[in-house]
Parts: structure tokens; sequence; C-alpha cells
């Protein structure tokens, strides 16, 4: 079937691809693209301390946040590194660094998989969407948080609207790619409407769609559902 998929401007290379590997077509619509962060500060505090070897554990939660960190440093190899998905692994791989990989993102599963971080000083390279429940899981169990924006998420002005009728079902790859798409719940019709994950699947229902389908955080957990 034809799926309508909104994805990052950046982060569109071989989504077709896989798309196709599961039957599909992919019908790519880049609602956002990556800006500079608003405030460079926190970025360039994180990379200071990484240099003086200051941070323990390093969490990356897209490919775009390691491109943006890794530009500017890369961290020594006694830093644990920890990347949400398979494809945020692969960039720090490519840049001649190990990475964990963890599946599942959500501020519980993190809190969990990384055990004892008491004292321990944790470094977050992400996108400028504050993600409190995160940070306040890590800080709860005694952990020191550098929150660092890499980039931020701008408006591209394109609509998924433009395209629905060409497709048979949607996927959202984030609540803000889904705020910026301009879909409502009567466009929904007969389509099957899945979020990527949990948290963007409850800005979804919060206004008022009802999901075919959530994945586990990975495109992959989502066309096994259609």
């Amino acid at each position: 079937m034809k799926i309508a998929v909104t994805k990052l401007e950046e982060k569109s290379e071989g989504i077709s691809e896989l798309f196709l590997r599961y039957g599909h077509e992919a019908i790519i619509v880049s609602t956002m693209r990556s800006a500079e962060p608003s405030d460079p500060r926190p970025l360039f505090e994180l990379c200071n301390l990484i240099s003086n070897d200051k941070i323990d554990i390093l969490i990356f939660t897209s490919s775009l946040g390691v491109e943006r960190l890794f530009k500017i440093i890369l961290p020594r190899k006694n830093v644990r590194i920890v990347s949400v998905g398979p494809k945020t692994a692969r960039k720090v791989k490519d840049s001649g660094m190990k990475s964990e990989v963890i599946e599942k993102f959500s501020s519980d599963s993190f809190a969990g998989y990384l055990g004892d971080v008491k004292g321990k000083t944790i470094g977050i390279a992400r996108a400028e969407v504050p993600n409190p429940e995160l940070t306040g899981s890590l800080i709860s169990k005694g952990a020191i948080i550098i929150d660092a924006p890499a980039y931020r998420l701008e408006s591209t002005g394109k609509n998924i609207v433009d395209v629905l009728n060409d497709v048979e079902a949607v996927i959202f790859t984030s609540a803000k790619s889904f705020e910026l798409s301009g879909f409502k719940p009567e466009h929904a019709r007969n389509l099957k409407v899945l979020a990527i994950g949990q948290k963007t699947a409850d800005t979804l229902r919060d206004c008022g769609l009802s999901l075919y389908g959530v994945g586990k955080g990975t495109l992959e957990s989502c066309l096994v559902l259609v």
C-alpha cells in the first residue's frame, strides 16, 4: 500500500527502501527541517564537559543529535554512549565510536536500562523539544543532567493533507511533525493512522484521533502493523 510518513527533511535517506522491504511505497512528507538551537550555550557547556572528561554517559535520541554534537567534539572512549534506535547507533558507529542501543524510548525504560546512575553526570544531546519526564526520571535516581538542545525544528510549510487522496495509511514520526502537518480528525476517513511511539500517540489521541496502531519507536515497528 501507499503510506504517507512524516519525516525530518535531513533524515529521509533510506526510508523508501525500508518501506519497499515491507512491500509498501513511502510517500515522504517532510513537515520539518532542522536549524541551529535558539540558545547554543547548553550545547557548548556539554562540549566543554566532554573535553574535560566530566561526562559519564551520553544519550542521543536521534541521529541528528549525534551529527550536530560530533561536528564539534568527539568524546573519549571511556564515555558510555546510549542511542535510541539502531539508526542513531549507526550514526555513532560511523563516527568511530561505540554505542549501546535502547529500542524502546520512554523515561521509564531509560531509567531502568541505565541502572545505578547516582552521582553520574549524563549529557543529553537532543532536539529543542523538552522532555521533562526523561530528565526528571534520571534526576530522581541521583544523576546530574546536562540537557543540551543540539538543534531546533522548524516548519517547512509542507502539508500532509495534499497527499491523503493517494494513500491508504499515515505514519506520524513525532508529535511535532503531526502538529505541523495540518492533519485533523476529519482527514482520517478510512485511513490507517499510526504513531511511531507512545508519546506521539498521546498527542494524536488528545486531538481526537483514533489510531490503527502504535509502534515501539521505530518505523519498522509500525510497518509490521499495516
